[in-house]
């Protein structure tokens, strides 16, 4: 393009006086050394005088015409944009709040789960401290320097069968070992008894021998804080009595 063409579309709009700015120094810096815009640009004054007054005295010639508009579409138009609205700023709350929510029901969940596995936790505690507290007073009534070991043995018969108590007076907490004793008839039981230093017996528990003659009391329910002066061992009908009905088969004092 051509310095005349560079110039040729802002001709016009300074003709009638539209150019201004950068562009109209330009322009005039360019006239005062080209002749032949300078011959342009009086054409298109001449025109542009013609065409305003064709609106009140006689109709100028159409070639002026014809020039001066096409000049003017000549022209450089920027391009109108009108900016898109976005809806998404507008569905951002909706969003937010959807994701709140997932937040909110994923965390319930969560805490569920973590207070059912702490409920659990509780009662297996619970168990392990009980079984442990069993294992304890076991562990005391057999190796407490304030328990007392009775051997018992057959009153009249051979020395076969034995018994041997471990009793702690002051949690009253009682365990006995026997072995080698005869099976008994049906509707029996072997019941222990406890004799204290003073009063009656007291029932010790109940029990069975297993097939090789051996038996086991662990922990009857006993008062606390009584001497004992020595344990026996008797045969009752089966569910035990409260006082012995037959002589004891076995006997141990107390040391």
């Amino acid at each position: 393009m051509s310095v005349h063409e560079q110039f040729a579309e802002d001709l016009a709009l300074y003709a009638l006086g539209a150019l201004a700015g950068p562009e109209k120094e330009a322009l005039e810096q360019h006239l005062e050394v080209c002749s032949p815009c300078q011959s342009e640009l009086r054409q298109l004054q001449s025109d542009a005088t013609l065409l305003a007054l064709s609106t009140t005295g006689p109709v100028p010639p159409p070639r002026s015409r014809k020039r001066l508009l096409r000049a003017i579409a000549r022209e450089r138009r920027a391009p109108v944009t009108v900016p898109k609205r976005s809806v998404w700023w507008l569905l951002a709350p909706y969003a937010v709040s959807a994701g709140l929510i997932v937040v909110a029901g994923f965390l319930w969940n969560q805490s569920r789960s973590l207070n059912r596995t702490l409920a659990n936790l509780r009662e297996r505690h619970s168990a392990m401290e009980k079984q442990l507290r069993v294992a304890q007073d076991l562990v005391n009534t057999l190796t407490s320097p304030e328990s007392k070991q009775i051997t018992l043995a057959p009153v009249k018969a051979l020395p076969q069968p034995q018994g041997k108590a471990y009793y702690l007076s002051s949690s009253g907490h009682l365990i006995l070992l026997a072995n080698n004793l005869a099976p008994l008839p049906p509707g029996k039981v072997y019941e222990l008894w406890l004799i204290p230093s003073t009063g009656s017996p007291i029932p010790a528990g109940l029990f069975q021998p297993d097939s090789r003659g051996t038996a086991t009391v662990v922990n009857p329910p006993l008062p606390v804080g009584v001497e004992a002066k020595a344990f026996a061992i008797t045969i009752e009908p089966t569910g035990g009595s409260p006082a012995p009905t037959s002589q004891p088969i076995m006997l141990g004092a107390a040391g």
